[in-house]
């Protein structure tokens, strides 16, 4: 058998890590953060509870990598040519796409929601969530006000609450949420 090269390496490093992120991702959406063991997660991805160490100092650290790459996802979806000219269709793409996450990913949405209610973990995320969605607020904020919204910023916020809103309730009742209809009515606040 050949020595392996340090691509070959990182490519094992990547997938290893991958693999602990969702297992954990799940585990913690499934029995709550506080209640899932660093061991459990090693013994759910099939590896020893001394090797995910190698891959994440603790589960704080682990917690806050799949919080930063779920958020990146979130937020990667919008994309703006000119702010100075924000259009309609550039925001109605991030909110399909922003639905189309929420139906493919809701163990990290059941997560977030969760990790919400949760001021002293929540604590521990705040500053990387604020990267996201500041800017967030800051684009819609300024969509608003070109639209000459009288109140851009309090509208801008109204839409991301309706936004987190329709996040939960598709969760708790999946089956039955009229997720297109209300995607509809999110266009209509624009």
């Amino acid at each position: 058998m050949c020595p392996r090269t340090k691509q070959q390496f990182e490519v094992i490093r990547a997938e290893k890590s991958e693999l602990i992120m969702q297992t954990a991702l799940v585990l913690f959406a499934k029995k709550g953060y506080e209640s899932t063991s660093v061991g459990s997660i090693a013994k759910k991805a099939g590896i020893s509870k001394g090797l995910m160490y190698n891959y994440f100092q603790s589960k704080e650290d682990l917690l806050t990598k799949i919080t930063i790459n779920s958020l990146s996802q979130f937020s990667d979806v919008l994309q703006i040519e000119n702010q100075e000219h924000i259009k309609k269709e550039e925001l109605i793409r991030f909110i399909d796409g922003n639905l189309l996450l929420l139906k493919e990913s809701p163990d990290f949405f059941k997560l977030y929601f969760s990790l919400s209610a949760q001021p002293g973990v929540f604590a521990l995320l705040e500053q990387e969530i604020l990267k996201v969605f500041l800017p967030l607020m800051e684009v819609f904020s300024n969509y608003y006000s070109q639209k000459g919204d009288k109140n851009p910023d309090v509208k801008a916020r109204f839409l991301l609450a309706v936004f987190d809103g329709i996040g939960i309730h598709y969760l708790v009742d999946t089956k039955n949420f009229p997720i297109d209809e209300i995607r509809d009515m999110i266009i209509e606040l624009l």
